[in-house]
């Protein structure tokens, strides 16, 4: 069986460049191992534009918001499922933040994504320590699992999927094509996610994966419309339930929940409302992350055949599909441009 391209991973990063390729008429064959822990099976798809910590853009993001919009919603339509949640996110501010948010976010050009002038009007008696709230027009959320699960469907429909292993013994090179069992492929992409750690052929990176953990829990009293931020995100999904998150270990890298990650968030949420909650679920997952947390993209340089896409990270949600557009363009041959911050050459 020939096709264009076999495609390594169906996570968040391997959907949205079969996506891109499906787009663009290329055929191929998706490698899904059901029994690998995928980071997008736990990722509550928060999407923000803004880094608090430095009240800075979001690296890309004039570029990749409408970009990630734009993706989402052809997904929607071709998947005839929502997917995608605009709406406003709200940081809490103390008294002291307010200048420092005016003043940021204009030296920064943050306009097009939150109101320069803090919001007092806008109240939650459940979150009584906020002297008032920055607001960040342009945020959201993405349904990542709903993504992932109904493109799969989609794949299985066109018999675009093979849910096992891959099996590195069985991969060989042609001058002009790889070969795996029955397949022949014009080129191999790997988008592996964290276990691209045990890739023979990407020993040279550098990754710097991050477990994080999310909790979800039922806030009967809350009654938020919007994400809440402050240490911890707060983010509702509908029927007073609610995503609370995330925690970040660079040590211990295993998809175990733990007792003290549900501790550290139930306290950091306490700090924010004084509002019960009931446990409904906890989740664990590792974050693809590099070196200098930007994506890797391309061929390896010493394998021609060979492609990657990974590192999506945290940002994965907003990030993803203006790389998963840039890298099937340039598979296919209608664009030589990857972008250097993102580029495997750097490893090279």
């Amino acid at each position: 069986m020939k096709v264009n391209f076999i495609i390594v991973g169906q996570g968040l990063a391997g959907t949205l460049l079969a996506s891109e390729l499906l787009r663009q008429n290329k055929t191929f064959v998706v490698f899904d191992d059901p029994d690998q822990h995928k980071a997008s099976e736990v990722a509550a798809g928060l999407i923000n534009p803004v880094v608090f910590r430095r009240m800075t853009k979001s690296w890309l993001v004039d570029d990749a918001f409408p970009c990630m919009e734009t993706t989402y919603r052809q997904l929607e339509d071709l998947l005839n499922v929502k997917l995608y949640f605009p709406g406003r996110m709200l940081r809490i501010l103390r008294e002291d933040d307010e200048v420092l948010w005016n003043e940021k976010t204009f030296a920064n050009k943050l306009e097009p994504y939150l109101n320069p002038e803090p919001d007092r009007n806008f109240t939650n008696h459940h979150i009584p320590n906020a002297f008032s709230f920055g607001c960040v027009n342009k945020s959201g959320r993405l349904e990542i699992q709903k993504l992932i699960s109904s493109f799969s469907e989609l794949l299985e429909h066109r018999n675009a999927v093979r849910k096992e292993k891959f099996d590195f013994g069985k991969l060989s090179f042609t001058t002009d094509s790889v070969i795996y069992n029955d397949l022949a492929a014009q080129k191999i992409i790997f988008c592996e996610g964290s276990s691209v750690s045990q890739n023979p052929f990407f020993k040279n990176l550098k990754f710097k994966h991050s477990k994080g953990e999310i909790l979800e829990l039922e806030i009967q009293e809350l009654k938020l419309n919007e994400i809440v931020s402050s240490d911890i995100f707060v983010m509702p999904v509908g029927a007073n339930r609610y995503k609370v998150g995330a925690t970040y270990s660079w040590d211990n890298l295993d998809c175990e929940i733990t007792e003290s990650a549900r501790e550290e968030l139930l306290i950091k949420l306490g700090k924010v409302t004084s509002a019960s909650s009931e446990f409904l679920d906890q989740r664990a997952g590792i974050r693809p992350t590099m070196h200098d947390r930007k994506p890797v993209t391309g061929v390896h340089p010493e394998f021609p055949q060979i492609a990657i896409f990974n590192g999506l990270g945290s940002k994965g949600a907003l990030i993803g599909p203006y790389f998963a557009k840039q890298l099937a363009e340039f598979m296919i041959g209608k664009s030589e441009y990857l972008h250097p911050e993102a580029d495997i050459n750097r490893y090279f």
